[in-house]
């Protein structure tokens, strides 16, 4: 059994602290807890609200005093339950998943010998177990028992006093962030069902609405949290209360954070500067500044945000006592990102001396020594900068050969600046290393397709087919290049497997139709276009099939429908009267004009030979005679699916 100091001594030359806590279900976390304050606190309050695992037994092997209450959809009332059993001088308050720096936890009974201040905020930081700190805030967790204290608010609970205070740097670790999704999901529909309550029982609150956006902000329901934000920055204003500018601060930032994920940069930018209006030093606001003022190719302003940044980040971890009650999040796993933003920023001056400086500050700080080359090397790839792009994912990938972001960044670079050849050695290499990579093989099909070598573009679209047989674009491109190696049947057949994994594709739609029209197979092209124009698209291409097929029907009251959709479509007078067969082959005859003054030769040709088979005589402006002309079938390579780099 671990020995808990006695709790009698009451005076100020060796006061006592009564730790206190609430928990349910906290085996995982508990011991680490209970380990960093052991032989430093005098008592230990557990107040339980319905564990059905091993916390009890854990709890009573550092003879905690355990308290049962049920459970009462408040976290307040529960923490003034564990408040009411203290009989200490001095209550600590922790989390079962946190824990006291062990450098520091001496400190507590050194800190409360001083009889000035009846409440000492500490620093507490976010942080993954066995990682580094994402975020910072101070909290009051030390305080004098017997003054009244309680805490408010059902699930974020404050302690709400206007005593004297101060701060201590003793840092407390909360990992409770450092959860699976599933988790966390669970964690917000608890935390998000709670506020929605507050709310509705305290509707001009704006407490609950800044807690809800954060809760949203946090599972990136961007939207919602944007609305939160901004009804809790309404009724902060409204009130106008000093005691919640803090508060109002980190509202501001998080409609900024919400914003910018949006890539709304304008009012990410505005409520960003909000927050500085509000509190100059505010950490979190330069930070996303920097990239904001990067976005938008403010580059002086970038700069000078990121450094402000940097200047008050160094502030705070020598001295952490410098957070506000609030939390900074931009601790130190953002600076690589600030000196890249920098470096970046500095290339594009034309100040390469400071850019390679700032490059090296990065790498510097960042486990990873890739990462900043990444980055700076996507920035000019966006940029359309591709031979500084192409130079710095090559240094990239001296540090890491194999590394596959890289390689798929520098296969892009490739692609745009013209150098097939390039960006399939770098996705082969990617292939090396992940066989089974169908991105990279996708990819890699759709150059060897742009070089015409047929049969590896084959097995390239074949083998992502055989590991996912929905994945339409693989379907769609490997039917082109069966098309374009005369095998029709084969084409035909993968067009329909990739109808039946989405019926509403607008592209293989029109491809299969083409196919079905050259073999004279009308019902089946029909029903291809028909559906084509159901969804809206290509509504040229395949009214100018369907004015064929309605012609070889001996149908022409659907082929004068399509025209007069043509017309439509081209802008071109409808209000005509057809008296014969003549007057509809001479309006296909001015679509082709229209068409051909519009540089669309093959739909131009097209409509052409509609005018010919309705009336070989019809006069046209075809610039040499039309047999056979092929109707246009949508884009031959659509755009690729969405990459995970």
């Amino acid at each position: 059994m671990h020995t808990i100091r006695s709790a009698n001594n009451m005076n100020n030359t060796n006061p006592t602290i009564s730790l206190c806590m609430i928990v349910k279900n906290e085996e995982k976390f508990l011991p680490r807890c209970l380990e960093s304050v052991k032989g430093h606190v005098d008592e230990i309050i557990i107040v339980d609200t319905g564990s059905t695992d091993s916390t009890i037994e854990i709890a009573k092997r550092y003879n905690a005093k355990i308290y049962h209450h049920p459970w009462e959809n408040s976290f307040s009332k529960a923490r003034n339950y564990s408040l009411k059993y203290a009989t200490c001088k001095w209550i600590l308050i922790l989390d079962a998943d946190e824990e006291i720096d062990k450098e520091d936890t001496h400190k507590l009974k050194d800190v409360i010998k001083e009889n000035s201040v009846d409440i000492i905020h500490l620093p507490v930081f976010n942080r993954p177990v066995g990682g580094k700190n994402v975020s910072i805030s101070n909290s009051g967790r030390l305080f004098k028992n017997h003054l009244g204290f309680c805490y408010e608010g059902i699930v974020h609970n404050v302690l709400k006093h206007s005593n004297l205070a101060k701060k201590a740097n003793i840092k407390i670790y909360h990992y409770g962030y450092n959860q699976d999704d599933e988790q966390m999901e669970k964690k917000f529909i608890r935390t998000s069902t709670l506020l929605r309550e507050q709310i509705k029982d305290d509707p001009e609150n704006p407490i609950p609405h800044h807690y809800l956006a954060i809760s949203c902000l946090d599972r990136k329901k961007n939207d919602e949290c944007i609305r939160e934000a901004l009804e809790a920055i309404r009724l902060f204003k409204q009130q106008n209360s000093n005691a919640q500018q803090q508060q109002q601060l980190l509202t501001y930032y998080t409609a900024s954070v919400a914003f910018f994920r949006k890539k709304d940069l304008d009012n990410a930018r505005v409520y960003a500067l909000k927050a500085i209006d509000s509190y100059a030093d505010y950490l979190d606001s330069y930070c996303i500044l920097s990239s904001i003022y990067l976005m938008q190719k403010e580059y002086d302003k970038c700069l000078k945000a990121t450094k402000k940044y940097l200047k008050l980040l160094r502030t705070i971890e020598s001295n952490p006592t410098k957070a506000l009650d609030i939390p900074y999040n931009n601790l130190h796993q953002h600076v690589w990102q600030a000196h890249s933003r920098m470096a970046i920023a500095y290339y594009e001056h034309g100040q390469e001396h400071e850019g390679i400086q700032s490059l090296k500050n990065a790498i510097s700080c960042t486990d990873n020594k890739w990462d900043p080359y990444l980055v700076i090397g996507k920035h000019f790839l966006e940029q359309g900068n591709l031979k500084p792009a192409e130079k710095f994912f090559r240094d990239g990938l001296k540090n890491d050969p194999n590394n596959r972001s890289i390689q798929y960044y520098i296969a892009e670079t490739y692609e745009k600046s013209g150098e097939p050849d390039k960006a399939l050695t770098h996705l082969k290499k990617i292939l090396e290393h992940y066989p089974d990579e169908t991105f990279a093989q996708y990819r890699a099909g759709l150059l060897l397709l742009e070089k015409n070598q047929f049969s590896e573009a084959i097995n390239m679209f074949q083998s992502v087919i055989n590991k996912d047989q929905q994945h339409i674009d693989a379907l769609f491109n490997l039917g082109i290049t069966l098309e374009r190696i005369g095998k029709i049947a084969q084409a035909k057949d993968t067009y329909n497997k990739a109808l039946k994994a989405k019926p509403e594709n607008a592209e293989v739609l029109v491809r299969l139709g083409s196919l079905y029209l050259g073999e004279s197979d009308y019902t089946k092209a029909k029903e291809c276009f028909l559906n084509t124009l159901k969804l809206n698209k290509y509504v040229l291409e395949a009214n100018l099939a369907l004015s064929k097929i309605y012609i070889s029907l001996n149908d022409p009251e659907g082929c004068i429908l399509s025209c007069d959709e043509l017309l439509k479509c081209l802008d071109l007078p409808r209000n005509i009267t057809i008296d014969s067969i003549s007057d509809l082959s001479k309006l296909y005859a001015n679509i082709g004009i229209t068409l051909m003054k519009q540089q669309k030769e093959l739909p131009a040709n097209f409509s052409f030979e509609i005018a010919t088979l309705l009336d070989p005589g019809t006069p046209s402006e075809a610039p040499h005679p039309v047999q056979h002309a092929r109707l246009p079938d949508g884009q031959g390579r659509p755009q690729t699916e969405a990459s995970s780099k």
